[in-house]
């Protein structure tokens, strides 16, 4: 599996929502009923080979997408503070593809950071699961 396909599991894995997962090049796949899909992939919104987001796209399997949303890691994790003096400031997660060789680019997101991940996937995918299914991973209301 390619390093997007693990960064993609580390998510994946602490997420409720249940459903076959399979991985294919740098994208994975959940099915979240027998005509739905899920596909998260990583994704580059402003500098190439800094990937910056996590785009979510739910497929038909007859009918294409019927809906797309991206998930900025500077918007769920914020700008992380370093050790690394050339950012005094911080810096906002991404990963990053050096000529083949990807990870983390300065800061290493923590079990934390993946949970929260997991979490917004999680609150995305229930909107196009089954009642009974989404019911069952949602925290009750009072």
């Amino acid at each position: 599996m390619n390093p997007f396909g693990q960064e993609l599991r580390k998510i994946l894995t602490q997420c409720k929502t249940s459903g076959v997962v399979s991985y294919a090049g740098r994208s994975a796949y959940i099915q979240l009923d027998p005509d739905l899909r899920a596909r998260l992939e990583f994704v580059s919104l402003n500098i190439a080979g800094q990937y910056n987001a996590l785009k979510l796209t739910i497929l038909n399997r007859t009918e294409g997408a019927v809906d797309v949303n991206i998930l900025r890691f500077g918007d769920l994790l914020g700008k992380k503070k370093v050790s690394n003096p050339n950012f005094s400031d911080g810096i906002l997660p991404h990963l990053w593809d050096d000529y083949g060789k990807v990870d983390w680019y300065v800061y290493q997101p923590t079990q934390a950071d993946y949970r929260l991940l997991a979490g917004t996937v999680d609150e995305y995918l229930q909107v196009f699961q089954r009642q009974e299914e989404a019911q069952e991973h949602s925290p009750q209301m009072c």
